[in-house]
């Protein structure tokens, strides 16, 4: 009887033994299905940071440069053109060369005038546009601005008459005045005088001087 309890008793320890034997292998921590899989789980629950890109709205645009205005004296006249001014120029193109206000009320005429020199060429010089505002005509008044070879109010008419040369033949200009012209293409500049074409003297001087495109100037200036 005792021989039987002990063999059950043994019985028992073993199937103990063997069923927790099993049991520590699985848990055992040098298992290496036990192992938790550093890689994958790094990978896993460490996104890569979005890549950051700067808005347009953060870029800081510079202003465009002033232009670079010079003293009246220092614009050359050419045909069909004073300094960077150009008959023929839109409103748009003669206000960006920073010479002109725009859309001003005339001091004189009961008119807005769609451009106007800035007040430091005011006497010096006047534009004329017609109705979209496009250069037309542009006259010089002072002493200051010269021509290519130097001419200028106040400059003699034999002056001009040897630059321009004897196939510039004068013309009567209205109020017994006097022009002389000269063109590149259809650019034109006339110099006006005080004195009728057949009594002019050789040392009447230039008194105005108008620039035009596509026709003669006709050196006048009335009121409005």
């Amino acid at each position: 009887m005792k021989q039987q309890v002990a063999a059950g008793i043994l019985a028992v320890s073993m199937i103990g033994g063997v069923g927790t034997g099993v049991v520590a292998h699985q848990l055992r921590p040098d298992d290496d299905n036990a192992k938790p899989n550093a890689t994958a789980s790094t990978t896993a629950t460490t996104p890569a940071p979005d890549k950051v890109s700067e808005s347009p709205a953060t870029q800081t645009v510079a202003p465009p440069a002033a232009p670079v205005l010079q003293p009246a004296s220092s614009l050359r006249i050419l045909p069909g053109q004073v300094g960077p001014v150009k008959v023929g120029m839109t409103k748009a193109e003669a206000y960006a060369t920073g010479y002109f206000d725009k859309d001003v009320q005339s001091k004189n005429c009961d008119a807005v005038e769609r451009l106007q020199w800035k007040p430091a060429y005011q006497g010096t010089f006047d534009i004329f546009t017609l109705d979209d505002g496009e250069v037309s005509a542009m006259g010089i008044f002072k002493a200051g601005p010269r021509t290519r070879s130097g001419l200028q109010i106040g400059s003699t008419y034999k002056a001009v008459k040897d630059v321009l040369g004897e196939e510039s033949q004068p013309m009567e200009a209205g109020y017994s005045q006097t022009g002389l012209f000269v063109n590149e293409g259809d650019s034109w500049i006339g110099f006006l005088f005080d004195g009728d074409p057949d009594t002019i003297s050789d040392n009447a001087k230039v008194v105005f001087i108008e620039v035009t495109r596509g026709r003669l100037p006709d050196l006048m200036r009335d009121g409005c």
